[in-house]
């Protein structure tokens, strides 16, 4: 199985133990070669050790900054991708009044099933069923459009259906990648961590050389480091932890729909 794969599949607090224990053991062990340096050679602090922490650190901080802002970028995707789906489908449903009389309904009942499927709650995993029924209600708008193409309907009304399906289409393949597919990399994970890793086993090694290490510096600089790699890891999930996209939207649509559909003779 691939790293990025699994990475994903670990839940995010045993990934936050995990970073914590990690930056820990780095920092422990950091610590341990310092003062073992210091009582084997009798040396003092060398000053150049603090430019290249200071060094190790801006490059993890870069590296942090940059998966953050990938995964920051993508929630804000999915949140643009989510708002347009809702106009699409709602201008759907409207402009399937410009269909046959004998097909509106149809289309309608079809538009409305379909928000139903999109109305799901965030922290739920979309299931291969829902996603394959939403691609059937596709191919049946589209069944109904080539009739009318097939009986030489007034193209200029068809057009105003057909445009809104197929960004229905568009939209659903855009979701189903953006929100479900894409990931952080696993080699950017593993360099994510190895780099965290050296950067706390040169913070510990210099703490070891000077003594001036504490317990409370020491637990501070893990849960710093393991709350932001938490942080990240949230983001680059469209279906677990804190960070969701609000489905309020939809759920508005959802129900505006419904209502319409029992009010319809």
């Amino acid at each position: 199985m691939r790293f990025d794969s699994l990475f994903y599949t670990l839940p995010l607090p045993l990934i936050y133990t995990i970073s914590v224990a990690v930056v820990l053991c780095a920092l422990a062990v950091g610590i341990y070669l310092g003062q073992r340096r210091v009582v084997n050679a009798s040396i003092k602090e060398d000053s150049s050790l603090g430019s290249a922490v200071a060094a190790t650190l801006g490059l993890v901080a870069f590296v942090l900054a940059f998966t953050f802002n990938m995964t920051a970028d993508r929630f804000n995707e999915r949140k643009a991708l989510l708002l347009q789906e809702v106009n699409t489908i709602q201008a759907a449903y409207l402009n399937a009044s410009f269909l046959q009389l004998d097909k509106q309904d149809k289309a309608r009942d079809l538009i409305a099933e379909y928000a139903n499927l999109r109305d799901i709650d965030p922290s739920i995993a979309v299931t291969p069923e829902d996603v394959a029924r939403s691609e059937e209600i596709h191919q049946a708008l589209w069944r109904m459009i080539e009739a009318h193409i097939a009986q030489d309907y007034n193209a200029d009304y068809l057009r105003q259906f057909a445009e809104q399906v197929n960004g229905m289409v568009d939209l659903h393949r855009a979701r189903v990648v953006v929100g479900l597919q894409y990931r952080i990399p696993g080699p950017l994970w593993l360099s994510l961590y190895f780099m965290t890793i050296l950067a706390m086993l040169a913070i510990g090694y210099q703490l070891g050389i000077s003594r001036g290490g504490s317990a409370q510096v020491v637990i501070a600089l893990a849960l710093t480091f393991s709350t932001v790699i938490l942080l990240v890891a949230d983001l680059d999930r469209a279906n677990e932890g804190a960070l969701l996209v609000d489905q309020s939207p939809m759920s508005d649509l959802n129900l505006q729909l419904k209502e319409l559909q029992e009010a319809a003779p």
